[in-house]
């Protein structure tokens, strides 16, 4: 009889550990598969699928390109007509590497127009009523911002023989920058032959004004044309600390799941055990209240940082979350701008 307890206690034990290792294994520890509380199970993920009688939400943008190539993809910022230009980075893959797509939003929200412009070599950027594109054996101009129109007009080209004098290059170069309407400018290498380009704009025209250097001279920040574009809101931002106008009203634990922190530079993957569920949410959007929920939620609160809500995203067990954001862009006119993480950005817009 004894011995026939102690074969049991044994084949207990053993079973045990064997449903221990296959549970670490599958890097799930514990399940609770208690339902949502009531209140919560109207809330609705941020995605266009949302139904309400308040917002309606549309997505703008979406792209799967390399973090490491692009961290903050998606950016919105200020353009003319008050109209905010989201410019999309795409280069998904090789086709569309270095492209960029680019979508007007009125005052009201509504997106009015859209531009995808291909790399094709140009370095592209948006200043105010202009697209302009350059690189170093030419450069163009739209004025699409202004009116969607995408006609391309060539810059009137100054010194490209490099025959101009250097006390009279000194005094043009500096005339064009003391009377231009915009300028900026951008330095190239060629066969070892080091140049710079100034391009400036005056009465509405587009021009460049070559000169040779020494060496190599990057541009410094007063020279750059990104000084133009007024950021409103971008997606990646690294905080994942909720934001102070955000409520967490509930997390419902769903699994006890292990999953890592993998910061990049080398550095080694942390290991970490922790539950993940479902975030339920509060904000105002134009005055009224914004219920939302974040499934595959983790949500972290460390002693070190006096225990401040930090949330990331974990999609499987034994996977490396992401960080999530709830930081929300508030326009002026009543709609949202808001980009959980890096690779997509949405409009909330309220209905009327």
């Amino acid at each position: 009889m004894k011995r026939m307890i102690f074969f049991v206690a044994i084949v207990l034990l053993a079973s045990l550990g064997f449903w221990f290792i296959m549970k670490k294994n599958s890097g799930v520890y514990e399940r609770n598969d208690e339902k949502i509380p009531s209140p919560y199970q109207a809330y609705q993920p941020v995605t266009p699928a949302y139904q309400g009688t308040d917002f309606s939400i549309e997505e703008i943008c979406s792209t799967n390109i390399s973090l490491s190539a692009s961290p903050n993809p998606v950016k919105a910022y200020e353009s003319v007509n008050d109209q905010i230009i989201i410019n999309c980075a795409r280069g998904d893959d090789e086709t569309s590497k270095g492209d960029n797509q680019y979508y007007k939003i009125a005052g009201n929200g509504t997106i009015t127009d859209s531009l995808y412009v291909k790399y094709s070599g140009f370095w592209t950027v948006l200043i105010d009523s202009f697209t302009v594109a350059t690189k170093e054996s030419e450069a163009y101009f739209t004025s699409w911002p202004l009116n969607g129109d995408t006609t391309r007009k060539r810059f009137r080209v100054y010194n490209a023989d490099f025959s101009m004098p250097g006390p009279e290059l000194e005094a043009t170069w500096e005339k064009a920058t003391r009377e231009s309407q915009y300028h900026f400018v951008r330095a190239y290498v060629n066969n070892r032959v080091f140049t710079r380009a100034l391009y400036y704009c005056k009465g509405g025209e587009w021009n460049t004004l070559w000169k040779k250097t020494p060496g190599y001279e990057s541009e410094r920040d007063s020279e750059s044309a990104m000084r133009y574009q007024n950021d409103l809101y971008r997606s990646g931002d690294n905080d994942p600390t909720l934001q102070t106008d955000v409520q967490l009203e509930y997390f419902h634990q769903q699994d006890r799941i292990k999953y890592y922190h993998n910061i990049g530079g080398g550095a080694p993957a942390t290991e970490a055990v922790g539950w993940r569920g479902t975030g339920f949410f509060k904000t105002t959007i134009d005055k009224k209240p914004f219920h939302f929920s974040i499934p595959d939620l983790v949500v972290e609160k460390e002693r070190s940082d006096g225990f401040k809500t930090r949330l990331y995203g974990a999609k499987e067990p034994k996977s490396s979350v992401v960080l999530i954001s709830t930081k929300f862009y508030h326009s002026p006119s009543g709609f949202a701008l808001y980009a959980p993480d890096a690779s997509k950005m949405y409009r909330i817009k309220p209905n009327q």
